[in-house]
């Protein structure tokens, strides 16, 4: 068995440490004695044939975003929406979650059209509104809390926690689901009370931290869902499930 890791725009997109989310993945993978790879996808990367069991993807500023922006609409866009919307594995972080969606409005005022695969869209509104900054709890959705996979994986409970710092507003599509309810922070726009996305397997979050470091519940999720399976070998996750508990106390 192998596990093979898509981890889109590595140097562009890793604002906040974003690549520690791939780092745990390897780890708790390794651990469990799963056979990993990570298949670093940038500019110019050719997907024709490759086949990912989970593709990541970080957050970046304005700049980054719009540098990849081409290649991503162009070239790799297709490959993602056909894997997304074919029920692929994924984690999108910040910028990435917000180019998933319908467009994102800059603080300048310029468009960038995003690849539509996410019911959704995202405007900055400059100096008009604060940047959402701070420590985060959410309650994860009942449609995720209800998966079979992440429910005979669980052991921490159904929160998540992380961190935040993002100036776009992220507004849902009618029908979209989000991934959780702000118990604590702003979420996807500081005005519905809610954080991310999940659609079919994929995941949009505003959580950096990198949001796997407090939260093995949703890695070991991650993992076993795009390897097919039902369950994972226990691992000593008492440091973490303490430091989850502790950054539940966090002030905003």
């Amino acid at each position: 068995m192998k596990f093979k890791i898509g981890y889109f725009y590595p140097e562009q997109l890793n604002l906040y440490g974003d690549n520690g989310n791939v780092e745990i993945l390897v780890y708790r993978a390794k651990k469990r004695g799963i056979d990993v790879e990570v298949a670093l996808v940038d500019l110019g990367t050719n997907l024709e044939e490759n086949r990912f069991n989970l593709v990541f993807m970080g957050g970046g500023p304005d700049s980054s975003q719009k540098e990849v922006y081409e290649d991503l609409l162009k070239d790799k866009g297709p490959y993602l929406k056909d894997y997304i919307n074919s029920g692929g594995f994924g984690l999108y972080i910040c910028g990435a979650y917000q180019l998933l969606g319908k467009y994102y409005k800059s603080a300048d005022g310029s468009i960038l059209e995003g690849l539509g695969v996410f019911d959704l869209y995202t405007e900055h509104f400059g100096n008009k509104k604060p940047r959402c900054i701070g420590n985060v709890v959410c309650e994860l959705s009942d449609e995720f809390r209800h998966k079979e996979v992440f429910n005979s994986l669980n052991k921490i409970g159904s929160t998540l926690v992380g961190f935040e710092n993002h100036g776009g507003r992220t507004y849902l599509g009618e029908k979209m689901l989000p991934l959780g309810k702000v118990i604590r922070g702003y979420g996807n726009n500081s005005e519905d009370g809610y954080e991310g996305v999940l659609y079919k397997n994929s995941i949009g979050t505003y959580l950096h931290g990198p949001v796997l470091s407090k939260n093995p519940h949703l890695a070991d999720y991650l993992i076993a869902g795009s390897l097919g399976l039902d369950r994972l070998e226990s691992l000593d996750d008492s440091l973490i499930l303490s430091a989850h508990i502790a950054s539940k106390k966090l002030r905003q």
